[in-house]
């Protein structure tokens, strides 16, 4: 995964050329994404069913990732400060997830057909991502700080603390927590519902390590 702020550059201009882009929403608001965005609501509950990651955290990560840009892509190298070169990875889409990776959530869980540019299949990515980093780095559903280090630096960069050296990757972390803990406050306003069911889950086996096989 690759958050680096320049792939909004990238993103903008592709969205200028082809004079597409997202609807209006306050991206700070997770009610007001939810109104523009009815269907993204749907995907990411469907992503918090199956992997037992809250909502609010899997779209705190794509807030901070691509701003909900679908097409968003990692910087280019430049050369003599100007000059465009190669991509500086090959993170991309809302998730920014690079292609191997990419490839591994797809045998993993059978989504052979996800594309990283499609909201319902990037939701479902960060979601499987996340439960692998709870469960294998034992880290809290609702920790947006540690989580969100092992999605940037994966589980063995995560591992070799690599993030002390990147201070900015840790703003960010500290970013992708305090949006998750005031989505979850927004949710509470507007859909008290979908939190009181939560809640009614976790007092039974909220989550399994059935899905998929009992494989992260």
């Amino acid at each position: 995964m690759n958050s680096n702020s320049a792939y909004t550059l990238v993103a903008v201009t592709a969205l200028l050329l082809t004079g597409c882009g997202p609807s209006t929403f306050d991206e700070e608001n997770l009610c007001s994404i939810y109104e523009s965005h009815p269907d993204w609501e749907q995907a990411v509950m469907k992503s918090e069913q199956r992997w037992g990651i809250p909502q609010e955290m899997v779209m705190a990560v794509i807030r901070h990732e691509s701003r909900f840009i679908g097409n968003a892509k990692a910087p280019r190298k430049r050369y003599l400060g100007f000059i465009p070169g190669p991509y500086r990875s090959t993170a991309y889409g809302y998730s920014q997830a690079l292609d191997p990776t990419w490839k591994e959530y797809q045998q993993r869980t059978g989504n052979e057909e996800g594309e990283r540019d499609h909201f319902p299949d990037a939701v479902d990515f960060v979601g499987w991502y996340l439960n692998r980093s709870h469960r294998s780095l034992q880290i809290p559903r609702n920790d947006g700080y540690h989580l969100y280090l092992a999605y940037h630096e994966g589980h063995r960069g995560f591992l070799r603390r690599d993030f002390e050296n990147k201070p900015r990757i840790m703003r960010i972390a500290s970013k992708v927590n305090n949006s998750q803990v005031s989505y979850r406050q927004q949710l509470q306003q507007c859909r008290p519902d979908t939190l009181g069911k939560r809640n009614d889950r976790g007092k039974e086996k909220r989550f399994t390590l059935e899905i998929n096989g009992g494989k992260p």
